[in-house]
């Protein structure tokens, strides 16, 4: 017998046995006993077109011998199994041949004369068998080799029998082309496509379809995999690269959301973890530049297209249109959280970071504002100062940034409890005091010894940070002139409510917040 496989051999490891992997060549084989035995359960399923074989083993079409045999022809490039049914398998060729069998390869039937429009003999790029319901399955097909960039993909509901298209409004006429289809594996009509250039998304079931590419250059996505527990989107694209997107509001659109006012999401649960991500730190030879997530609970929430959901909800001054109101309560009833929230037509996110509301502060005396004005230009100070002398530009005006709003509270804990000591000259003396050069002031070190983890730039300004917010660490407002009394103890984990307030209405689920290991209280 004649063997030949595809330079990407499909591989399917079974979702009802894990000790059981297929894969296919022109044959499909099933190993079995983690791969200690296998057999052959189907004949040749391709054409075998003696020509194209000869070719593409032989004289690589003419031009040069590959010896990698990335351009064999005659092969199984779809392989897949229904995770609803053991055994039931589909299987497409890069001749334009579709099979499936419904008896673990015992018996296999033909399918590829059910797709209109197709040309024969175009390349079955994907098979994507449903998780929803066993008789529904997607087909996507392949002509770019033969200039023909038509987007081919299609739908059965009734086990193959008949396929209609669901390309609907995808671009036509290169050069892009189709490498993957993906079913949402909570949303049945939510589907996603990754093409030779973007990805798409589609809410209706293929009916519409729309680019999906928020953070993702133009690049092949070869292949797009649904994680089931942290609803996320995982591409994998040309040159070996990973995105991954949240798509857990997504996967709750329905007709009923598209056409509501406004929509509360329900909230993933909330996890508290040890000291918060300040800026992605890498041990790498450069700063790790993908966002660390934010520290919190993330509260998602759409206002429908009229934008009427929030006009019972004026902004106030400086606002930018109507505004909604979110409520955290706790098991008790009581606010332990409430925050002004833009109500604009479109999706929002809104975080809270496990903090209970703090009291209001005292009003700062003139002395009090004048030092917190002074704090601010000396900080300003120190990062130009760094960063002219060869500082890492980024990280510090990143960290900048942070102090100014009062975010320093994971750098604070970070460093040893909230006290920054070491011997640092003058800069460690009086951070506020005029230094000619503070950037030569770098031979801080934290108190406990802990000196790797921050860089000596960081350390000078927690110093000033520590001087000006007396040691403590302030929330959000506080600390640098903000009016803000400080943050809030940390909540409990345990159940809580969401308030969505939009004028007189309300929207409300609930929210589980959970405490990780390494969490420590207050």
């Amino acid at each position: 017998e004649t063997w030949l496989f595809n330079w990407n051999t499909p591989m399917v490891l079974s979702p009802h046995n894990r000790t059981v992997l297929y894969a296919a060549g022109n044959r499909v084989l099933k190993y079995t006993n983690m791969g200690e035995e296998y057999e052959v359960i189907s004949g040749d399923l391709t054409y075998a077109d003696p020509e194209k074989i000869r070719i593409s083993t032989q004289t690589t079409g003419g031009i040069t011998r590959d010896a990698t045999g990335a351009e064999t022809f005659g092969t199984i490039v779809a392989l897949a199994e229904s995770p609803l049914q053991n055994g039931f398998l589909f299987a497409g060729t890069d001749d334009g041949r579709t099979w499936i069998s419904r008896n673990d390869g015992g018996d296999w039937e033909e399918l590829t004369d059910r797709f209109p429009g197709v040309p024969a003999g175009t390349y079955v790029r994907r098979i994507e068998p449903s998780s929803h319901d066993v008789a529904t399955f997607f087909v996507a097909f392949d002509g770019h080799r033969t200039g023909d960039f038509t987007p081919y993909l299609y739908l059965t509901r009734d086990g193959g029998r008949t396929f209609r298209s669901i390309a609907g409004n995808l671009p036509t006429g290169g050069p892009d082309y189709i490498h993957v289809i993906r079913q949402d594996l909570r949303n049945p009509d939510l589907l996603f496509v990754g093409t030779d250039v973007a990805v798409y998304v589609s809410a209706d079931m293929g009916r519409n379809w729309q680019r999906f590419m928020e953070g993702l250059p133009t690049v092949p996505v070869h292949d797009l995999k649904i994680h089931p527990r942290d609803r996320e989107l995982i591409a994998g694209t040309h040159g070996r690269s990973i995105w991954i997107v949240d798509i857990a509001p997504l996967q709750e659109v329905t007709d009923q959301v598209m056409t509501a006012e406004a929509h509360l999401f329900e909230p993933r649960p909330g996890l508290q973890f040890g000291n918060p991500p300040i800026g992605g730190e890498s041990p790498g030879q450069m700063l790790f530049q993908v966002p660390s997530p934010a520290y919190g609970a993330e509260i998602v929430y759409r206002i429908g297209g009229s934008g009427e959901a929030g006009q019972g909800a004026p902004g106030g001054a400086g606002s930018s249109g109507p505004r909604a109101e979110i409520t955290i309560l706790n098991e008790a009833g009581e606010v332990v959280h409430r925050a002004d929230a833009p109500a604009t037509p479109g999706i929002h996110r809104h975080t809270w970071n496990f903090r209970r509301t703090a009291p209001a502060a005292p009003p700062k005396t003139a002395e009090q504002l004048q030092d917190s004005v002074r704090a601010v230009e000396r900080v300003r100070e120190l990062v130009d100062s760094m960063v002219a002398a060869g500082g890492d530009r980024e990280m510090l005006e990143r960290t900048r940034d942070m102090l100014l709003s009062g975010n320093i509270q994971g750098i604070v804990a970070a460093l040893g409890g909230g006290a920054v000591g070491g011997a640092g000259g003058r800069a460690a003396a009086d951070p506020l005091a005029f230094v000619e050069r503070p950037a030569e002031n770098w031979n801080v070190a934290p108190r406990g010894g802990r000196t790797g983890m921050f860089t000596p730039e960081l350390q000078v300004i927690m110093q000033a940070a520590q001087a000006i917010t007396g040691g403590g660490a302030p929330g959000r407002g506080g600390g640098f002139g903000g009016a803000g009394g400080g943050q809030g103890p940390l909540a409990e984990p345990g159940t809580y409510t969401v308030i969505l307030g939009l004028g007189d209405r309300e929207l409300r689920q609930g929210l589980n917040v959970i405490r990780g290991p390494d969490a420590g209280g207050g």
